[in-house]
């Protein structure tokens, strides 16, 4: 489901997810996806500019899609949460963050 706000993804646990990016530049290198699980927890980067960040207790079931999407693997209840992806080129924020609410059931 799509919206002004953002795009909003219902899986249920167990399953895999691509969540897409819409403002994607060409070839990811510049791609930042960032989560945050609630309104006022921290924000946690998950892989950027184009590289997994290993610090994080799910890295080994994120990938970057070839058209800049986040592919989750084996969704649980705790990777609900609103996703971010951005574009930054030297630095600079290229556009607007495209949003994604991941809505896992179980």
């Amino acid at each position: 489901i799509s919206g002004e706000d953002g795009a909003h993804v219902f899986i249920s646990s167990g399953e895999n997810v691509r969540l897409p990016c819409n403002n994607a530049l060409h070839g990811c290198k510049s791609t930042t996806w960032t989560c945050n699980r609630f309104r006022h927890s921290a924000t946690v980067k998950l892989i950027g500019p184009g590289i997994k960040n290993k610090d994080t207790e799910r890295h080994e079931r994120l990938s970057l899609g070839s058209d800049c999407s986040l592919n989750i693997k084996n969704i649980t209840k705790e990777d609900y949460g609103s996703y971010s992806c951005q574009q930054y080129v030297n630095g600079q924020q290229q556009g607007a963050d495209a949003r994604v609410y991941l809505h896992v059931l179980y």
